[in-house]
């Protein structure tokens, strides 16, 4: 009997212990599956979509459960040039290469791999370069076509040709045609500017008209010699005023004559007043697009005018005395992808 009862606290001591190890068991596996990784997240700790040359970009590393290790993981990049790795802090870290294209990342622990992410790499530098040279290229074309346009002036002025008529009294009609309307008549000894020789006709400029006039009735005279006058238009304009003066004379009154030489004096007073303001907004107008135009360069970053300006502006309350010296030392303290960024957050 006193067997037996030994035999039946054996059997409850293996029993209790059997069960002992299965509650243990199972609580180092639940804790295990706690801990076990079932996803990997990676956040962008920048707003870029297009990244610089050069430049380190921060991500963040989240998992599923939030304790599960990671000390296994791998940070894979697809471009040799740019190197991607886990920093102490539990961060991705891209640093990228010196040449444009793109570069896709992931981060990728026990067969678990995250969201590949792909982003365009520029260089924001050299695009600024290239595009002030394409504008200096494009000023140089501008202004290489205005000095041939005014090359073409100049030629077309001094290849100019001039005729004096022979004939008196000679009809100057609107077409190279008997049937054209008579604009006039030319006397002999009046000069005109040629135009061209149609079939037998000379196509010449008539009192600022296009005029025909037998080519008979012309020869063709110096530029020397068509300065010297006379000029028909000119003749009878000065016909005109004198005639105009003696019918005045005969019926304007001193008092008159006066009231409308003031007038006229007045008129011509407020006619340069307004040439000249005119004059100054066009000066004013291409000194401010000069301004526009002209570029500076802070911390190797080339940057416009306005841009200049606002950066100036912007940094000047940390220095001294506010000088724009001062202000661009400020500025400068930042480096060049600091300040594009700057730029491109307000919209300059």
């Amino acid at each position: 009997m006193r067997r037996q009862n030994n035999i039946i606290r054996i059997l409850i001591l293996v029993f209790a212990v059997l069960i002992a190890l299965l509650v243990i068991g199972g609580g180092i596996y639940l804790f295990s599956a706690s801990k076990q990784l079932k996803s990997i997240a990676l956040q962008p700790e920048f707003s870029e979509t297009s990244l610089e040359v050069g430049t380190q970009y921060a991500f963040t590393i989240s998992t599923q459960p939030s304790k599960a290790g990671i000390k296994k993981a791998k940070a894979v990049v697809d471009d040799p040039t740019c190197s991607f790795e886990i920093n102490d802090d539990g961060q991705a870290i891209l640093t990228t290469g010196m040449s444009e294209g793109t570069v896709t990342v992931y981060i990728e622990c026990k067969d678990i791999k995250s969201q590949v992410l792909t982003f365009s790499v520029v260089d924001s530098v050299a695009r600024a370069q290239a595009e002030a040279a394409a504008q200096a290229e494009e000023q140089k074309k501008a202004e290489e076509a205005a000095a041939a346009a005014a090359e073409a002036e100049a030629a077309a002025q001094e290849a100019k040709k001039y005729v004096k008529c022979t004939g008196d009294d000679v009809n100057v009609r609107s077409t190279n045609s008997t049937d054209g309307e008579v604009l006039g008549k030319a006397k002999k000894g009046y000069m005109f500017e040629k135009i061209e020789d149609v079939d037998d006709w000379t196509h010449i400029k008539y009192k600022d008209k296009d005029g025909y006039i037998k080519s008979e009735f012309v020869t063709e005279i110096s530029e020397e010699e068509y300065n010297e006058g006379p000029f028909e238009e000119e003749e009878k304009e000065e016909d005109k005023k004198e005639e105009e003066k003696k019918e005045e004379g005969q019926t304007q009154t001193k008092e008159e004559a006066e009231k409308k030489a003031a007038e006229d004096a007045a008129k011509a007073a407020a006619d340069a007043e307004k040439a000249a303001q005119e004059a100054a907004a066009a000066q004013a107008a291409l000194a401010a697009a000069a301004a526009a135009q002209q570029t500076y360069t802070l911390s190797g970053v080339p940057v416009t005018a306005t841009q200049y300006r606002n950066l100036l502006d912007m940094f000047r309350f940390a220095t001294p005395h506010g000088t724009d010296e001062e202000a661009k030392a400020e500025v400068e303290i930042h480096s060049g992808a600091e300040i594009r960024t700057i730029i491109q957050t307000k919209g300059w």
